[in-house]
């Protein structure tokens, strides 16, 4: 019953006992009064003195793992609740938090709420409301408990060892790099003072701290700079969730961003999606860091065709940069594109999804053995394949030395 209507069932009553001056219809009419007037009360004081909490193991977790959260309920009131509804407004896929409790007084409530992470993004976590009313279900009283926060999701990184397209040997100077007896751009670490160090060369701000002379040492510029540019445009993207060709891509991005960036490249990374994203080259941990953030949110939309978007962005490939395309296109009319890269100088390579496979089809045509006849590393990946393994020991490709 809503409360209008026990109002006008009392108000019935109260004009039939007025009118019949019946004892039997004064009593039930003064019994429905205390009552109505008694449920409001019980409402308006359901949820006073409730505390809720939610703890979860930190606020950015991977695509394939398990969040979980603990969630409590305190009832600091000496009087029992006889029910309270918890309702989450996560809006991370398959995570429910919801929990119905009846407590009694000075009591808590705890429970978990457990998922396995099924889609990379940005989610948001909360609010939480609590509802609760009385006994006969008149009143329904509401109340805010938690704001939301956000929960980021980041793309699956697969572990690999090596990289296929590196075959011979990674560019640039990687870890294996030598120590530079001549002063460069990167100083990377210092080390105690020995005779015949020039004076530049000191730290000073490490000398005072050690009180002692400490020197800079330089590490080898890198040869070459590397690129990954992501083709997320909408209209060549196919499947559905995680058989999609835009899934696909963003986890072979991350997985190759991830290995690059291990072995101390300086990396960048372009995105031809929703929005064009440019990530200025670095390297480190905080580079994978941002590498992962921005393709947990990234998203294919309609962006230019990749034969626009290469010529846009050709200008931040140069000589002896490396640039590693990741697309699913079909078609072949970027390829020039590809070409007048090498052309001047850039070492290219190809990730190609066959979009084809995601569709539950076979290929009518490869488009990518065009480029492989221009000398261009081509690797292709099919729906259902082993990234990791498709990764370390894909194609027998590598890059031409000494352009």
């Amino acid at each position: 019953m809503r409360p209008w209507q026990a109002i006008l069932l009392i108000c019935i009553l109260a004009f039939f006992a007025i009118s019949s001056a019946w004892k039997v219809l004064y009593i039930l009419t003064y019994v429905l009064l205390i009552l109505f007037v008694l449920s409001w009360l019980w409402a308006q004081y359901s949820l006073r003195k409730m505390v809720f909490q939610r703890t979860f193991n930190g606020e950015r977790v991977q695509v394939g793992e398990v969040f979980d959260e603990r969630l409590t309920l305190d009832n600091l009131s000496r009087l029992p609740k006889l029910w309270v509804q918890i309702a989450d407004g996560s809006t991370l896929p398959g995570h429910r938090a919801g929990y119905v409790a009846s407590m009694g007084g000075r009591k808590r409530a705890m429970w978990r709420a457990r998922s396995t992470c099924r889609q990379r993004g940005r989610f948001q976590m909360g609010p939480v409301i609590a509802t609760s009313g009385d006994p006969f279900g008149l009143f329904r009283k509401h109340r805010f408990l938690a704001p939301a926060g956000d929960l980021l999701v980041l793309p699956r990184v697969h572990p690999i060892t090596d990289f296929a397209l590196f075959t011979g040997g990674l560019p640039g100077r990687g870890r294996s790099a030598q120590r530079a007896l001549q002063t460069t751009t990167n100083a990377t670490t210092i080390r105690d003072y020995v005779n015949g160090d020039a004076l530049s060369r000191i730290h000073w701000r490490s000398s005072a701290h050690y009180n002692k002379l400490m020197v800079k040492e330089f590490d080898l510029d890198p040869a070459v700079d590397a690129w990954l540019f992501l083709d997320l445009q909408g209209e060549v993207q196919v499947g559905e969730g995680e058989d999609s060709t835009e899934e696909y891509a963003v986890t072979i991005a991350a997985t190759i961003a991830n290995y690059l960036l291990r072995h101390d490249l300086s990396l960048g990374m372009i995105v031809n999606g929703e929005k064009r994203e440019i990530l200025a080259l670095d390297r480190g941990d905080r580079q994978i860091e941002r590498m992962l953030e921005l393709l947990a949110v990234v998203t294919a939309g309609q962006g230019p065709a990749l034969k626009e978007a290469l010529a846009v962005d050709a200008l931040h490939f140069r000589r002896n940069t490396v640039a590693i395309v990741i697309t699913a296109s079909q078609t072949s009319d970027w390829h020039e594109s590809i070409r007048h890269l090498q052309r001047r100088g850039v070492q290219v390579a190809v990730v190609g999804l066959d979009a084809a496979s995601f569709e539950g089809e076979s290929s009518d045509e490869d488009t990518l053995a065009l480029l492989e006849g221009a000398g261009i590393p081509v690797m292709r990946i099919h729906c259902n394949d082993p990234i990791a393994q498709i990764l370390e020991s894909g194609s027998d490709t590598r890059f031409v030395k000494g352009r």
